[in-house]
């Protein structure tokens, strides 16, 4: 073998990214997801504790089935928040299992509130009767932006003028709440909140929010998805006159309220198939521009007089879904109420429901008076089909593209 044949296998070798700054690797570093970024510490003692130093923290508490592995996760806990020591920490993930340390946990938020932790989330364990948030550690926090919360665990938001002076972004998933005011409160205790996501999913009991009211004159987007499966009286009361962006998918909700008109609403996604007081949402959301109804919320407002449907003004995209009948039949009612619609989407396609029950199949007959959007606005009509296209369907298409 020649010199320069073994020169190069060495230089192969050798393990040139080891050999950079601390201050590099933890750069590199930081552009894996965290929890590769983690896993970097088993390659050898020289990347043992550069993890500990990257801009994110995320901890992961396994099952501990003893008190010996439980020290153990709070010990490693420990150990990194203090190897950092006054270092910023951008984001902090925390999962806890059974039998966590709460104490431990309240001591590890303090370090990060200290050095102006701009994003917290933390999973806690199905545990009613053990967590509770320390509300009072945020109020001087002014870094802290965006809050995750999930877990089976009671929130319980004490009545305060101020809980987060910075705080523009709160998403809550599975969530327990002591009653309707605890969730009021959080909001309220958020003066410059965004964004909202409210998730509800707690399976075989109650999460304890009859009504679910959102009061806030700085949110700007609103999604919330509420699949429980316990039965009940729901409500929601939404006042955000600034809101943009509203996406609801809601099966419990029987009535929605809005206190003040929606004026900057820009999007709206809706999927509300239990929701009674049909007369009084759609006007609500007239300043819309893009809109998105899936067929049970037709079949929602399919009662509603079509006075009271209002005039959608703004809208030029109307995204609709149409598994029924009756969503087919109130079709007309909309078109006429929305003068400036310039495109429209089929997102269940023409044929969603079985064929012999096809609107085509029942004497369909083409209106003889076309609405004026699509005389006179339509630029594009989008048809996404499940299924081939049929003879039954072309009528309506043709139709469309003549009208």
């Amino acid at each position: 073998m020649s010199k320069r044949h073994r020169h190069s296998e060495i230089k192969e070798e050798q393990d040139i990214i080891s050999t950079l700054p601390d201050a590099l690797l933890t750069h590199i570093l930081s552009f894996l997801p965290e929890a590769d970024a983690n896993r970097t510490r088993i390659l050898s003692n020289r990347w043992k504790d550069i993890w500990a130093f990257l801009p994110n923290l995320r901890f992961v508490m396994p099952f501990c089935w003893s008190a010996e592995e439980v020290k153990k996760f709070h010990d490693s806990v420990d150990q990194v928040i203090a190897v950092r020591g006054v270092m910023r920490t951008n984001r902090f993930y925390l999962y806890c299992s059974k039998n966590c340390d709460y104490n431990r946990v309240y001591e590890w938020l303090c370090a990060v509130v200290k050095f102006k932790v701009q994003e917290i989330e933390l999973r806690f364990p199905a545990d009613r009767f053990r967590v509770k948030f320390c509300w009072n550690l945020f109020r001087s926090c002014n870094a802290l932006v965006v809050l995750t919360l999930r877990g089976e665990f009671v929130l319980d938001v004490p009545e305060d003028e101020l809980l987060f002076p910075c705080l523009k972004k709160i998403n809550l998933v599975s969530i327990v709440y002591s009653g309707d005011q605890s969730l009021t409160n959080l909001i309220s205790g958020c003066p410059v909140l965004e964004e909202l996501f409210v998730e509800r999913q707690v399976i075989g009991s109650s999460d304890n929010l009859e009504v679910f009211k959102v009061s806030s004159p700085s949110l700007k987007r609103l999604r919330i998805s509420f699949s429980l499966c316990v039965h009940g009286d729901y409500k929601a009361v939404i006042d955000a006159p600034n809101l943009e962006y509203m996406y609801i998918v809601d099966v419990i909700s029987a009535h929605y309220t809005f206190p003040n008109p929606l004026m900057s609403l820009v999007e709206v996604y809706m999927n509300t198939p239990a929701v009674r007081n049909t007369e009084y949402l759609l006007p609500t959301l007239s300043s819309v521009k893009l809109l998105t109804l899936t067929d049970s919320t037709l079949t929602a407002l399919h009662n509603a007089d079509a006075v009271t449907i209002g005039i959608f003004e703004n809208l030029v995209k109307l995204v609709i879904g149409l598994d029924s009948r009756i969503g087919w039949l109130l079709l007309p009612t909309l078109f006429d109420k929305m003068p400036n619609l310039e495109r429209i989407t089929f997102m269940d396609g023409l044929v969603p429901f079985p064929r012999e029950q096809h609107p085509f199949n029942m004497n369909w007959d083409p209106l003889l008076d076309p609405p004026d959007c699509l005389r006179h606005k339509m630029k594009e009509i989008k048809i996404l089909n499940k299924e081939a296209i049929t003879q039954e369907e072309l009528p309506l298409i043709r139709y469309k593209s003549e009208n």
